[in-house]
């Protein structure tokens, strides 16, 4: 593989744009020379298309090339140095990984300010996204899209490369032609782990880590329980492992009981039950390692559709829907809370920064808008691009207005503190007991179905009484890592 870094000289003559007549060549060798200088030198911008803690990412036009890729942008004065250091060595690992379930990386520019990762545009959207679109999902789209999962794992650990956080999340599709192939993302928690040893430090996302990750003695076969427990939301809508705490979904992933019985698992093939419960395993030895998976039965017959396909139920497809539609439901609320805890000097500064941006005054804000405005007027203190338009354009409008501005702005972080927690809350409880009726705070958090908010009551109304007092409200959003 050809050099990721060469930012070591000024900016020189730059080479002419699309239509180079080496670009197959360039392409082939895997290199993309960048320089320390201005990233616009290299690309040219064509809109915003996404956002993350520290930065936005861009779809570009590389100007040497002529072909289209995604620029993150990710600005160093959000960024520590223990963080720049595990982007960096995130990169190190990128720049060996030459797979095509994996994303590709293709150059990483340093300027004063920002550092900028190069990696091929992905347009296909989340693998649980393409679920839910399909009219009709069978065993044997889910076989291909596990064998696609498991190539890529495959290929990491005879690397000696182990992810560590694979979940729906960090898994897209290239584009949205219906053989796309799956892309494995965000290498951001990946380590090397050296032959007969054992990672200890705890990570992951809690739903798809595997028992012994908890236990702090560890290797490359967590990859495969959290790919199971991918593979089992796929099939049946569900995930395996629930509790209303951290505590209790953890002691339930310990426990390692799987339901395979009922529902929509009737329908399902016995080669598919036999599969995940050969992937999600207590044991790590009994566990099979990337390879043994790719060579199951079901995946051999499913992928290559060497069987007719078997349609899952429209029952499993409902569940991943609410599945989906819970984590939307704990976003709205923790925007709902934050935007509470505004002071009155901060929401001045804030409706400042509103109409500043908005410059036709029409009362909604584009990504361009944000992207180019909070640029100029040098807002990160207060703005954040990326959590603005990731926590409010959830129906991707391509808008936001004031009031979802004013919520995703707020520093949800320096305000959690239990007394402007109560002080916001007393804000909406009603009645004399300061309870908020769940009529009322949906009243304050729109879009969300009934079905979401019957969940959240479960969870959150410890006395079974209707109504969310502070406590209960400040245990729930404990319990999901708000607090």
């Amino acid at each position: 593989m050809g050099c990721l870094f060469c930012l070591d000289r000024p900016p020189e003559n730059l080479p002419q744009r699309r239509g180079n007549p080496n670009r197959n060549q360039e392409e082939r060798r895997g290199s993309i020379q960048l320089r320390r200088g201005t990233i616009r030198n290299y690309y040219d911008i064509v809109k915003t298309i996404g956002t993350g803690g520290f930065g936005t990412v861009f779809k570009v036009i590389d100007n040497h090339l002529g072909v289209e890729r995604a620029l993150k942008e990710i600005q160093k004065s959000k960024v520590g140095s223990d963080h720049q250091r595990k982007m960096m060595q995130e990169i190190e690992i990128l720049k060996e990984i030459n797979h095509p379930n994996i994303m590709k990386v293709y150059a990483v520019l340093d300027s004063e300010t920002c550092y900028y990762i190069v990696t091929e545009l992905l347009t296909g959207g989340e693998l649980f996204e393409k679920v839910l679109s399909e009219m009709r999902f069978s065993e044997n789209k889910a076989a291909k899209y596990l064998r696609d999962i498991m190539n890529a794992i495959s290929y990491c650990h005879s690397k000696g490369i182990v992810h560590r956080d694979l979940k729906p999340e960090n898994l897209l599709l290239a584009t949205r032609d219906p053989d796309s192939p799956l892309k494995v993302i965000d290498f951001g928690i990946s380590q090397r782990l050296i032959p007969g040893s054992k990672f200890t430090n705890p990570v992951g996302t809690l739903l798809y880590m595997a028992p012994e990750v908890f236990s702090g003695s560890y290797d490359h076969k967590c990859d495969i329980w959290s790919a199971g427990v991918i593979l089992y939301l796929m099939l049946s809508g569900r995930p395996p492992f629930v509790g209303i705490t951290e505590k209790e979904a953890i002691n339930s992933i310990k426990a390692c009981k799987l339901d395979m019985d009922k529902g929509c698992w009737k329908t399902i093939s016995n080669e598919a039950k036999d599969l995940v419960s050969k992937m999600i395993c207590v044991n790590p030895a009994e566990r099979l390692n990337a390879e043994r998976v790719l060579n199951h039965p079901w995946i051999k017959t499913h992928a290559n559709n060497n069987i007719a396909e078997i349609p899952i139920k429209g029952e499993a497809k409902e569940e991943l829907e609410k599945f989906s539609a819970q984590t939307k439901l704990k976003k709205s609320i923790y925007t709902f809370i934050a935007a509470q805890v505004t002071n009155q000097e901060e929401r001045a500064q804030l409706e400042s920064v509103f109409r500043s941006l908005d410059k036709n005054n029409s009362g909604k804000l584009t990504e361009a808008d944000l992207a180019n405005g909070s640029a100029i007027l040098g807002l990160s203190h207060y703005l954040d691009v990326e959590e603005v338009m990731k926590n409010c354009d959830m129906d991707e409008r391509g808008y936001i207005d004031y009031v979802e501005f004013l919520n995703a702005a707020s520093n949800w972080d320096e305000k959690s503190h239990k007394d402007q927690l109560k002080k916001s809350f007393q804000t909406y409880a009603s009645g004399v007991h300061g309870k908020i009726a769940i009529n009322d705070l949906k009243s304050h958090v729109p879009g969300i179905e009934n079905t979401e908010w019957n969940q959240f009551l479960i969870e959150a109304d410890r006395d079974r009484d209707g109504a969310i007092n502070l406590e209960e409200l400040k245990v729930y959003l404990e319990n999901k890592g708000f607090l």
